[in-house]
């Protein structure tokens, strides 16, 4: 008889209440391998999201570890964005968990971020970043057709993330105004699809150009002085020599970004019908995403016309296969996985750290204003 391991579940605690919490909280309570200890938050959010679930409510780090709770295994850090190095590092310091997965950006200054890994290292803490979309079905597929040669050698990828966010999104929550406080568009959205792009190349951005987009949305004056952009059109050039674009604006209404086009986040409606944000060229085919269409010429078709593989040749249309399985879902699966069964992170601390680089580049570029490019160490 075939011998099986059999783990008990990974306990989570979930640190943060505000706009995510909720799908992390589904997910864990929903898991066959993780289960969701305790709602850690000092604000009325988590507490309310704790009573309404059933869980344990905890309003500090301390709180929990001095109950009768056992101390998770991991935990998840779901606090605004320029709270997540100092929220992480009470985790680590005082909870000395296996592993905690940090929501992106997984910081907003890539200095504390360093010290954050290093601290993890030191504590013997896995530390996972949640850039979801690595585990999207049609982000899986796109990555397997560009391991198999499908298109050949890539040479260019250009994207967007373009949508309408209301004025409440900013007024509700003053730090989403905030370059400091880790909001706007190239905080809150593109640092996720820089990620993608990181993922799907195989290779890391080094050297950025960007200017920003027109302002048209009325801001509060008494606001400070590091207002976040409305938007921006980026130059992007990899390591590995492949160049891109991207567009990048939270005021027009567009179907042409990530959430419109996959409605992968419940609280976003989808498009009505498949179109991409990203398209991925390569030497052999074109790929775009996430509708999975994939544009080559047929081997066959040259052959029987006798032409010479170009533009003068039928342009063939297929559709990736692309598999089932919820983003949110895989992570937390993933997360019991590289607890119980040392796997690596799909998405590690250091590509946490290389999406948020590139995001720093990005802002000294648009505070300069002089379309001067900006080049990344990593």
């Amino acid at each position: 008889m075939e011998h099986q391991t059999h783990y008990t579940k990974v306990s989570v605690a979930l640190v943060g209440g505000g706009t995510i919490a909720p799908l992390h909280a589904e997910y864990l309570l929903s898991s066959p391998t993780c289960s969701l200890s305790a709602i850690i938050d000092p604000f009325p959010p988590g507490k309310d999201l704790a009573t309404k679930i059933g869980v344990p409510y905890f309003d500090s780090v301390q709180s929990l570890l001095s109950s009768e709770i056992q101390s998770p295994d991991a935990y998840i850090i779901c606090v605004p964005s320029s709270l997540h190095v100092q929220v992480s590092t009470d985790v680590i310091t005082h909870g000395r968990p296996k592993a905690i997965l940090i929501e992106k950006p997984f910081c907003t200054d890539s200095n504390a971020g360093e010290q954050l890994i290093e601290l993890a290292k030191s504590k013997s803490c896995r530390i996972l970043v949640g850039h979801h979309r690595r585990f999207h079905p049609s982000i899986v597929a796109a990555r397997e057709a560009i391991g198999d040669g499908k298109l050949g050698k890539i040479t260019a990828i250009t994207g967007t993330w373009i949508a309408k966010k209301p004025d409440t999104y900013y007024s509700s929550a003053q730090w989403r105004s905030l370059r400091s406080a880790g909001g706007g568009p190239i905080w809150t959205n593109f640092i996720h699809d820089i990620d993608v792009l990181h993922y799907l190349t195989g290779s890391r951005v080094k050297r950025i150009w960007a200017v920003s987009a027109v302002r048209h949305r009325e801001n509060n004056s008494t606001l400070p002085a590091d207002l976040v952009e409305e938007g921006a059109s980026i130059m992007l050039q990899f390591a590995n020599g492949v160049v891109g674009t991207f567009i990048v604006s939270d005021y027009v209404p567009s179907p042409f970004g990530w959430e419109a086009a996959t409605g992968d986040n419940p609280l976003y409606p989808p498009a009505p019908v498949a179109v991409d944000s990203y398209r991925i060229f390569g030497t052999q085919g074109t790929l775009t995403e996430p509708d999975g269409v994939l544009w080559t010429y047929d081997a066959a078709e040259v052959s029987r016309l006798g032409l010479e593989e170009g533009w003068n040749v039928p342009i063939r249309r297929d559709a990736l296969h692309v598999g089932d399985g919820i983003p949110f879902q895989q992570q937390v699966e993933h997360l019991a996985r590289v607890i119980r069964q040392g796997e690596n992170p799909r998405c590690s601390e250091e590509d946490g750290l290389a999406a948020v680089k590139v995001c720093e580049a990005v802002i000294t570029a648009l505070e300069a204003g002089d379309g001067t490019p900006v080049d990344i160490h990593f």
